[in-house]
């Protein structure tokens, strides 16, 4: 779980503009709780994504489907949980699913499937439907 901010506490931004252009709450200066989830879904989708194309992560074949399941539908917070509570024991087992897993739901709360804060993960999901075909 990430961590999140101390109610009534403000953080001001400071990112270079790659960054900020992605970030959930990118019209204003101040952090908000998505940020936070975008942050570390961020960085652990471009972790798997990484190992995945160095061949360090190999999924289980169970994890190529359910992501080339995921790739066809419309990403919502409901629809995102409810495939990963469908999921199979091998998939559930996965690392795809520890990604997904909270940070991405919240996200989803704050944003649409289309927002470029979703970027890095639609990258690897892509990526491992593509390796299912």
């Amino acid at each position: 779980m990430s961590p999140l901010p101390v109610a009534g506490l403000e953080e001001q931004v400071v990112l270079c503009a790659p960054c900020n252009s992605r970030r959930p709450s990118r019209g204003t200066s101040r952090l908000s709780p998505a940020d936070f989830h975008w942050a570390a879904l961020e960085r652990h989708a471009a972790l798997l994504l990484t190992a995945f194309k160095d061949g360090q992560w190999v999924p289980y074949v169970q994890e190529l489907v359910f992501a080339e399941n995921l790739a066809w539908f419309v990403w919502t917070e409901e629809t995102l949980r409810a495939a990963v509570r469908a999921a199979d024991p091998w998939t559930a087992a996965g690392r795809l699913v520890r990604v997904l897993d909270s940070n991405a739901f919240f996200l989803l709360r704050d944003v649409p499937a289309t927002d470029p804060a979703l970027h890095t993960l639609r990258r690897l999901i892509d990526a491992l439907a593509t390796a299912a075909a």
